[in-house]
């Protein structure tokens, strides 16, 4: 479209006042003298004012001419023509000097139509016609006169006869019409007054070897003409000059069309680039305003406003549509331009998540995260050679070829290389947790491959591991996961999320002493899903808290019943520890307490291992609930992030020993070491030790002498509804 514009603005001449314009500036910067071989002979106010007349009679032109042959004139030309007779005897002597000296011409003026105004013709009289040469006063102002052309031939009664500025100079080429070059002062022209000429006042060096043009300089004469940028000028002056301008060179008008196919190469140039450069641009526009400027001094004109028009039309287009693509705040591509490309199955989509993004910049200016992302994608550039990249929140997306499952694991495993050693970020050197997703999903378009590799990597971050591809087989577990999704909220809408309560019981006197709330799900379709699964699956999809009020929602409601049976009776319920670094779960407990009279210190929430424990917000929130006297277990101590650190570093009130070391007690002497030494360090600590999937009296005495407070698990009673554990608590079940 701006190639277009810029045809139809050449073609129309739209930008011509603003094209001479720039041409009247131009002649400023390289304005010099005329040279003295061609002079014009004024007829002023002085020469008016000694003859005593308005305008000097013929007979004196007739001297005119004679004297100026005789000084050394080589043409004499007149800016006059001589259209009517005056009295005889002058007309006479007027005819007598044109036939004595054959190099006078007198001006012919061919018909002007100027707005509602017509100008006839002004054609010197028959008698004069016969004596002299012809020359064509024609010529053409620009709109608000800042340009004029000269012709350097014209047409009278079917002869061709040359333009005043052309026989002055003596022009002998091709008919053409030409610009006037002002670079040339046109106040410099060499002048002499008609009456010191006719006086004999002029040095004879003055015209010699000069060619003359004779006109009126006088005030109030109506032949005056604006130059560019300047004031009146007689019109003679204009003929002069355009008799230097002929001599200095030619002039060559090479018009709008080099301009504009400049600016249609630097375009199309820029629109193969990924990024359109504005520097490019305005470096087009500097060529097409600069280069110009140079050609004048060889007499070479070019007109560049259609080109300039086309490249800022077409740079403005190039940039808003950069805007869409790129990120002016990072410089990265945006998701969306690579959501636009088609679809290659030789390509295969990554997305790298950085971990915690937005704490790491949280006090950075737009500047310093800008520095983060770039240094980030030069490691990334180290194996992605050639690959764009996108930035998208927190997380850098590109394309590269696929490669080979044993190859692409190779890859997965440098790409996690380059992020071992920190990045530098606002004077430090900061470490930085990446997650990758990979889409390998051929088929589907790149919008919904780029979506996919997102979602991966946010999967990997959850999942903590480094990276995840999405090949059919996982699209086809998580399509599953997405449905379960939808039926788990529908489900905890209708409250058929069921929590079984599995007892506690005191090692030291054999009774209950309180229950785990443990989540069971029966899907309609896929039968009873996994606890573990329905919370990865509610964590990765930030389903989490949901789930989380829900299941204390339920668990103190079943502990409000058992409690009317056992006042002491208390309630432990699974925490993941993701759940935990919302600070609006203790304003949450408060209230689930308060709905169901349930006091704090019956409460036991322990914590699960899904989520790094010395996570700050997770203390914090830890901490909050301890004030309100909610006590807290380490589940599952002995494994994965149960370390004996963490014992000291959370405010806990209770230590549960993992499943796999007491189901081992008996036969391995190594697990049996673990649990007597958890169970020591949990008192020393004054904290009580549970004991998990206990199966068997030898296991219950043995616990039992190493001094175990609680103990749950089959050989007591498997997890139960709420109503069959009051039973048990009121000693009806047995007898049921």
């Amino acid at each position: 479209m701006a190639i277009g514009i810029g045809v139809i603005a050449g073609l129309i001449e739209l930008g011509l006042p603003a094209e001479d314009l720039y041409r009247a500036v131009r002649a400023e910067i390289r304005s010099h003298e005329a040279p003295s071989d061609i002079v014009v002979v004024t007829i002023d106010d002085a020469t008016l004012n000694e003859l005593q007349t308005d305008v000097p009679d013929r007979k004196l032109d007739a001297e005119l001419i004679d004297r100026l042959f005789e000084a050394g004139a080589t043409r004499v030309f007149f800016d006059k023509a001589y259209v009517d007779p005056t009295n005889q005897a002058s007309d006479a002597a007027f005819e007598n000097a044109l036939r004595r000296n054959p190099e006078t011409y007198i001006a012919v003026a061919p018909p002007i139509e100027e707005g509602v105004n017509d100008f006839a013709a002004l054609i010197p009289s028959e008698q004069f016609r016969g004596s002299g040469k012809l020359a064509s006063m024609e010529g053409q102002s620009a709109p608000f006169n800042l340009g004029y052309r000269f012709p350097t031939e014209s047409s009278f009664k079917g002869k061709v006869i040359p333009s005043i500025s052309a026989g002055l100079a003596e022009y002998e080429g091709p008919a053409k019409e030409y610009r006037l070059d002002f670079g040339i002062d046109i106040h410099s022209i060499k002048r002499v007054s008609y009456i010191d000429v006719l006086k004999g006042r002029v040095e004879r060096s003055r015209p010699e070897n000069a060619n003359v043009v004779v006109g009126q300089t006088f005030t109030g004469t109506s032949d005056m003409h604006y130059e560019p940028l300047g004031a009146k000028v007689p019109g003679v002056y204009f003929h002069a000059l355009g008799a230097h301008t002929l001599r200095e060179g030619v002039p060559v008008d090479l018009g709008w069309m080099p301009a504009l196919l400049f600016s249609a190469a630097v375009l199309l140039w820029q629109a193969r680039q990924i990024k359109p450069s504005r520097r490019a641009s305005a470096a087009a526009v500097a060529i097409l305003i600069t280069v110009p400027l140079g050609m004048d001094y060889i007499s070479i004109g070019i007109d560049v406003f259609p080109g300039i028009l086309c490249l800022g039309i077409g740079a403005v287009r190039l940039d808003r549509l950069a805007q869409k693509m790129f990120d002016e705040t990072t410089g990265c591509l945006r998701v969306e331009a690579l959501e636009q490309l088609q679809n290659d199955n030789g390509m295969s989509v990554f997305a790298l998540k950085i971990r915690e993004f937005s704490f790491i910049t949280r006090n950075s200016s737009d500047r310093v995260i800008t520095k983060f992302i770039e240094e980030a994608i030069k490691r990334l550039s180290a194996t992605e050679t050639g690959a764009q990249f996108a930035f998208h929140k927190d997380t850098i997306v590109w394309l590269r070829p696929k490669l080979q499952p044993n190859d692409l694991s190779d890859h997965l495993e440098g790409l996690r290389a380059l992020f071992r050693t920190g990045v530098g970020h606002a004077g430090a050197t900061v470490d930085i947790a990446a997650h990758i997703g990979v889409d390998e999903n051929w088929e589907a378009n790149m919008r919904s491959r780029i979506a996919t590799a997102i979602q991966s990597a946010e999967d990997a971050l959850h999942a903590g591991t480094h990276a995840i591809v999405a090949d059919s087989e996982y699209l086809d577990q998580r399509d599953k996961r997405l449905s379960l999704l939808s039926d788990l909220d529908e489900a905890m809408a209708r409250n058929s999320v069921q929590i079984a309560y599995q007892p506690k019981i005191d090692l030291k006197t054999g009774r209950t002493i309180g229950a785990e709330a443990l989540l069971r799900w029966t899907h309609p379709l896929h039968g009873a899903i996994p606890p573990e699964d329905v919370i990865a699956m509610a964590e990765t999809h930030k389903r989490i808290d949901d789930l989380t009020i829900y299941v204390i929602d339920t668990a103190l409601a079943g502990a409000r019943l058992a409690r009317h049976i056992n006042p002491d009776f208390h309630i432990a319920i699974n925490m993941s520890a993701v759940a935990l670094t919302r600070v609006q779960l203790i304003y949450d407990m408060t209230f689930l307490m308060s709905k169901h009279r349930v006091p704090a210190e019956k409460i036991v929430l322990e914590v699960t291992e899904t989520a790094p424990l010395d996570d700050r917000r997770v203390a914090a929130v830890m901490a909050g609930l301890r004030e309100f006297g909610v006590q807290l277990s380490i589940d599952d101590f002995g494994t994965g992030q149960g370390a004996l650190s963490y014992i000291k570093r959370i405010p806990g009130t209770e230590v549960k020993i993992d499943r796999t070391f007491i189901g081992d007690m008996l036969s391995s002497a190594e697990s049996r070491s673990v649990v007597k030494a958890t169970i020591d360090i949990a008192h020393s600590l004054g904290r009580r030790a549970v004991a998990e999937g206990v199966e068997d009296a030898d296991t219950v005495k043995l616990l039992t002498e190493m001094g175990c407070d609680h103990a749950q698990g089959y050989y007591f009673a498997a997890a139960m509804p709420i109503n069959e554990l009051l039973l048990d608590l009121s000693g009806k079940r047995a007898a049921a």
